[in-house]
């Protein structure tokens, strides 16, 4: 083992000790990016000299020809695409600095959204101001072209070997002949050649024999991504066709692919005993030994995939939508083994312009389709939201488009930048995200005793994570339930006020602009599903400052298939209630099956009842935070001293946030995703 003293891991008393001494000064004091530990993660570096392509340069071969299998056209529509023009993320980030000066003395902590919502800039070393005030043309691209295209494989020598993901070449990598073999050949070559610049913090190497130096460094999650600063295009076919040089990558269609930006932690806790330790000292940070699932949980899709039936190696047979028999992928018996089998599922034809372009699945490649390039998840909201900015969208709205057009001066977010808004592809993509939700999740078994007034239902989980899951921004899943008794409504569980635009009956102490349950309404906690972090640094069991979580409070959110629960605890999402691990909190059978097994009593003599599922992107009491906190008024959860955004010259280009966030929020409540947006129903009668 290398001579470098290493960083280990310690408690909440000491972290609440070092925050709390941070957070006694009156004043913060710049620190450069690339001289903050507590930033410092494993990869590509800001000085590196990586510098990226703009996707215009790709959009001359690879859209404008078929929106239906082009790369380019659904990319647009992408949150992917998008993410650096979320107007969630910059009021997030707003608040995120703030919490970052109180805690530690500078606003470092948000280099963490930065490098993952606009990682070009990031990569180029426009990072630094944090307030991502440097930030321009391309960056607003967000994840864009180059950015995946130019990702080698951190775990390249055993993904090339078979021992990292198995080396059934044929049937898990489909590749066909000596064609694909030789190309990963020449690609372990390149990738052997880039990663040998990787530093550690210290400035000694990070890569031993090929191989990251530390065995419990196993995934790159939380933006560390490993870029080669050659222009060479890496992507999953052998035989693909350019006019640029490529390399074939089995990354490219590797599970381990998603978990760059899909598993993250907030680097700042785990780092912050060694704030004051600067580049070159013999130090290992805990973020360069450990993969980013072992620490302060922010999200975890990745490893709820990793926990997950799917995650194992070759997959499982898929659920309802995505069963074998009515969902094709390119692995053996059309089992879901990867991310990109359902969020980038093959299609057929051509994935450029040109007449040489590769129709596929081809000889090389039998069962691979083109990888439609949509990522869709279920953010119905903001890209609509985008769309409504567009003069001559179906959707143009004339106050959102002045709210979201402030410019770069206002908002920092500059719409004119890079390519631009599609609304076209911003709505379809919409379309597409709703078809995603309503094929995530069934209600089956509904069961109901006229008698007694038992009532029973199974909501199926039917994808390869929780349901829901992603970054915990006030997104929410939960159970509506109407009794009848002829025309009369005799109970209603889970009501949510529309004019309002939140559920009745949530606790006043966190939400006090949820309006009073009348007498036949019932709010049942147990039936919302959602994850809420909580923070030992603001003393709230129920926290939004995900900068400052150091936990979770709630997570009841329905396991995938398969769920295995003790490698959930090793990453840090098993079930979580009332604060406290709850490893019961679901069967053997709900967690082998991915579903969520509902009983409960209701008034007897029923003769009609509706159980609805719905999902909200975000909710009021996340937007209310939002604005709160960045204008520093109203409910507020810090010290009065934290409150900087409205006088501090560093957020003057960030501050309007808070009445914008607010604003839009308050005009489009009524929009499905702000409102809530029905999954799937069953009715008994």
């Amino acid at each position: 083992m290398r001579s470098l003293n290493w960083v280990f891991f310690f408690g909440l008393p000491l972290l609440l000790a070092v925050v709390l001494a941070f957070a006694q000064s009156s004043s913060w004091t710049p620190l450069p990016v690339k001289d903050d530990p507590l930033v410092r993660m494993p990869g590509t570096q800001p000085a590196d000299g990586v510098r990226l392509e703009a996707p215009t340069r790709c959009m001359n071969c690879h859209a404008g020809y078929d929106p239906t299998v082009e790369p380019g056209f659904n990319w647009q529509g992408s949150m992917m695409a998008q993410s650096a023009r979320d107007p969630l993320f910059w009021a997030c980030l707003t608040v995120a600095a703030q919490d970052s000066i109180w805690a530690i003395g500078r606003p470092n902590a948000t280099d963490i959204c930065l490098r993952c919502h606009l990682p070009q800039g990031w990569t180029e070393g426009r990072s630094d101001p944090t307030n991502g005030s440097l930030m321009t043309g391309a960056d607003f691209d967000g994840v864009s072209c180059d950015v995946c295209h130019r990702m080698y494989d951190p775990f390249y020598k055993g993904t090339y070997t078979g021992t990292r993901e198995g080396s059934d070449w044929a049937g898990y990598w489909d590749e066909a002949s000596s064609l694909s073999a030789n190309a990963a050949a020449a690609t372990y070559r390149e990738d052997s050649l880039r990663s040998q610049v990787v530093k550690l913090f210290s400035g000694a190497l990070f890569y031993l024999n090929n191989e990251p130096f530390s065995a419990l460094y196993t995934e790159n999650g939380a933006g560390q991504y490993f870029l080669s600063i050659g222009t060479e295009k890496r992507g999953p076919f052998a035989d693909a066709t350019a006019r640029h040089k490529m390399f074939y990558s089995r990354y490219h269609k590797s599970k381990y692919f998603c978990s760059t930006c899909h598993d993250v932690s907030n680097p700042v806790l785990a780092n912050l005993a060694y704030a004051n330790v600067r580049p070159g000292q013999n130090v290992v940070l805990p973020t360069e030994a450990n993969s980013a699932f072992a620490y302060y949980h922010v999200e975890r899709t990745f490893s709820e995939f990793m926990a997950s039936a799917y995650g194992q190696q070759g997959g499982a047979p898929g659920v309802g939508p995505f069963a074998p028999t009515v969902f094709r992928t390119s692995r053996p018996g059309n089992a879901i083994a990867s991310c990109q089998d359902c969020h980038l599922r093959d299609v057929i034809g051509k994935g450029g312009d040109k007449s040489n372009a590769v129709y596929r699945p081809s000889a090389e490649h039998p069962k691979s389709g083109v990888p439609l390039h949509d990522m869709t998840g279920g953010n119905i909201w903001v890209t609509w939201l985008l769309a409504s900015a567009v003069r001559g969208s179906p959707n143009y709205d004339a106050t959102n488009a002045r709210l979201l057009g402030q410019g770069a001066s206002v908002l920092t977010l500059d719409l004119t930048q890079g390519l631009g808004l599609n609304p076209n592809a911003l709505l379809a993509a919409v379309e597409r995200a709703k078809g995603m939700l309503r094929a995530a999740a069934s209600i089956t078994n509904l069961s109901y005793n006229p008698s007694t007034g038992a009532l029973s239902f199974r909501i199926q989980n039917q994808t390869g994570h929780k349901l829901i899951s992603g970054f915990p921004e006030g997104r929410r899943m939960f159970v509506n339930i109407k009794v009848y008794s002829g025309n009369t409504l005799v109970l209603e569980v889970n009501p949510y006020d529309y004019t309002v635009g939140t559920l009745k009956g949530l606790p006043l102490d966190y939400s006090p602009s949820s309006p009073r349950l009348a007498s036949h309404e019932r709010y049942v906690e147990e039936l919302v599903y959602e994850m809420h972090p909580t923070s030992s640094l603001t003393g709230e069991a129920k926290t939004f400052h995900f900068a400052l979580a150091t936990g979770r409070y709630k997570d009841n959110r329905i396991p995938p298939k398969g769920f295995n629960v003790t490698e959930a605890v090793k990453r840090q999402c098993e079930p979580v209630w009332g604060g406290n691990p709850a490893l019961g909190y679901f069967t053997d059978a709900e967690y082998a099956g991915g579903y969520d097994e509902v009983t409960l009593t209701v008034p007897t003599g029923a003769t009609r009842i509706e159980v609805t599922l719905y999902y909200q992107v975000t909710s009021r009491e996340y937007i209310e935070f939002l604005r709160d906190e960045i204008k520093g008024t109203g409910r507020l959860t810090l010290p009065a001293s934290a409150y900087i955004v409205q006088r501090d010259p560093f957020f003057s280009r960030l501050k309007a946030w808070g009445d914008t966030i607010w604003q839009l929020w308050d005009r489009n409540k009524g929009v499905p995703g702000a409102a809530p947006f029905e999954m799937t129903k069953a009715v008994w009668q």
